[in-house]
């Protein structure tokens, strides 16, 4: 192994020792699953389709962005893209009255809009099923999350210099 690899390894685990032990081994872990997906992972062999959930590798994150596996709605991709836009889901419906949380009809779930996404579809591990079928929102929910979604992410207006 390189010094530098060497060194980059030591300075983490350095500060990985340094904080709880339970955040460490997680982060330790996602480390290792990452390099894994990064370096051998291969793209899904079912379809991604838009508007369909799908179980989503999200790993170990910042603050308050969603992590580990959890449920994503596929916003927008094309067959022949490696990636994805992604809505997280929680595998709760929270019903916390949030303006940009949509809790959904067809499952038991909430889209967390404001946690928009771009991802790798390596990332992608399997289709959400329900009954053996694969899930998709209602056209309900596709209204309700299209209109957070041009109130959430519109360009402000430019201010006068």
């Amino acid at each position: 192994m390189n010094d530098e690899i060497h060194n980059n390894i030591e300075e983490t685990e350095n500060l990985l020792n340094s904080i709880d032990n339970s955040d460490a081994i997680q982060f330790s872990e996602w480390t290792k699953e990452k390099a894994n997906l990064r370096y051998n992972g291969k793209l899904p062999k079912f379809p991604i389709y838009n508007n369909f959930i799908y179980w989503c590798n999200l790993g170990i994150n910042i603050g308050s962005e969603q992590n580990k596996l959890r449920p994503v709605l596929i916003l927008r991709t094309s067959k022949n893209s490696p990636i994805c836009t992604i809505l997280p889901l929680t595998t709760k419906r929270l019903q916390d009255g949030f303006w940009f949380h949509i809790d959904l009809e067809e499952v038991d779930s909430t889209v967390l809009v404001e946690q928009l996404k771009v991802v790798s579809k390596i990332r992608i591990t399997d289709p959400y099923r329900k009954k053996g079928q694969l899930v998709t929102i209602s056209q309900n929910d596709w209204n309700k999350i299209n209109s957070q979604l041009e109130s959430l992410y519109r360009l402000r207006p430019l201010k006068d210099e």
